[in-house]
């Protein structure tokens, strides 16, 4: 099995832009690493840095992202969420729960009552975080 060795931040490391355009935020730390791929995947990160008008390493980045955002966060977090949200708890029960399953998530509560909201449309059943509370105090 061919694999082609990639940094994917060798020198574009120095002129990393996010997909915007702008470069990264100074808070925004970036960690250079060195993967190998095979070859059909590199061909793939050519041809989506192509499409995008990006650099390879901008589109390993963003392939990254959106496996974390839609895969692993998006499915593992949202579905925790859910779960403790249909088991009756609270909004801070419930970012309690997933912080400490997930604690480099960026999940707030926020994110837990959008998660509540959208329960709701579908199951008004579901109760509000209100609900949730005065069925703990009880």
């Amino acid at each position: 099995m061919a694999v082609k060795s990639l940094g994917l931040l060798g020198a574009a490391f120095k002129e990393i832009k996010d997909m915007s355009g702008d470069k990264p935020s100074p808070g925004r730390r970036l960690k250079r690493i060195s993967i190998a791929v095979q070859d059909d995947q590199y061909i793939g990160l050519e041809e989506v840095a192509e499409d995008m008008g990006v650099t390879i390493a901008d589109a390993a980045r963003e392939a990254i992202n959106s496996y974390l955002l839609t895969e692993h966060w998006g499915h593992t977090v949202g579905k925790l969420a859910e779960l403790e949200i249909g088991n009756g708890l609270t909004n801070e029960e419930v970012l309690a729960k997933v912080l400490a399953k997930f604690p480099h998530a960026q999940t707030s509560r926020d994110s837990v009552a959008w998660y509540r909201s959208k329960m709701r449309k579908v199951n008004p059943n579901i109760p509000t975080d209100r609900e949730a509370r005065v069925r703990r105090e009880s």
